[in-house]
């Protein structure tokens, strides 16, 4: 029930956010799998010995380990976070912030459509975002680093930040559709993002603060035991569960709204 013409102009208009966030993905992968060794691991983990950095420089000195505690630790989180908050807020808030979407209403496109369109197209670009990284990531390994990367492990990690995502942006497109301007949308879009980051940082620095880890959502994106193997398919099903309750909730909410018009 998407609008094609309209979709389109979703595509178009986010493109360069997409390709922009993907690009930094990309790169930052490429460096770190280029300057990876265990000799260097093992140093840096020497060096801030008895450090609070010694909660976050954790691993056995494997590559996918050191991407773990590394990539997938901050920038996995942070930029795609940045991409879900900012296209979020255009989805449907900025819109009618703007009164561009009188405009869209005025023509045949119906709520529904406008919705489902850009709730398509969010999910759909977070996808193409994870498998770009995940086949730019193995091509790196094998250049740089051949035979050291668990590729069934780095998938499954990509699979997680993809799922942990897919919830970021649901909570930013909820937020979108319930609000009628960018300001509360993004009060409350980036804010819970945000405050999720915040704490998960704050776990990892302290053990004492580890009863924080139930008011995060990081907390089920656990890259520990998703290189373990086994663990880590409650927490993809709760985000998978979670996005779609959101999703679904962002549509209805907007269906049934008062617009400024």
């Amino acid at each position: 029930m998407i609008n094609i013409p309209y979709f389109k102009q979703t595509i178009k208009s986010n493109a360069k956010f997409l390709c922009a966030f993907t690009l930094v993905l990309c790169v930052f992968l490429v460096v770190m799998t280029n300057v990876f060794t265990p000799e260097t691991v093992s140093g840096l983990q020497t060096a801030v010995q008895g450090t609070v950095a010694s909660h976050i420089l954790t691993g056995n000195g494997t590559l996918i380990s050191f991407m773990s505690n590394s990539f997938y630790a901050l920038m996995a989180i942070v930029f795609p976070m940045v991409y879900s908050i900012m296209v979020g807020n255009r989805m449907i808030a900025e819109k009618i912030d703007r009164g561009n979407m009188a405009g869209f209403l005025s023509t045949p496109v119906t709520r529904l459509q406008i919705t489902l369109s850009s709730a398509v197209y969010f999910v759909l670009s977070l996808l193409l975002m994870w498998g770009v990284t995940s086949a730019v990531g193995i091509a790196a390994a094998e250049a740089f680093q051949p035979g050291e990367l668990d590729k069934e492990a780095f998938l499954m990690l990509n699979a997680g930040a993809f799922l942990y995502h897919l919830t970021i942006s649901s909570i930013t497109f909820c937020s979108s559709c319930i609000f009628n301007t960018s300001k509360s949308s993004l009060t409350f879009g980036a804010g819970i993002p945000l405050f999720f980051f915040v704490v998960s940082l704050l776990v990892k620095l302290s053990d004492n603060l580890d009863f924080l880890k139930y008011f995060t959502l990081n907390t089920l994106f656990d890259t520990e035991k998703i290189i373990d193997g086994s663990g880590y398919a409650g927490g993809f099903a709760a985000m998978l569960i979670a996005s779609l309750c959101l999703y679904a909730a962002g549509i209805i909410w907007f269906q049934k709204k008062d617009l400024p018009l």
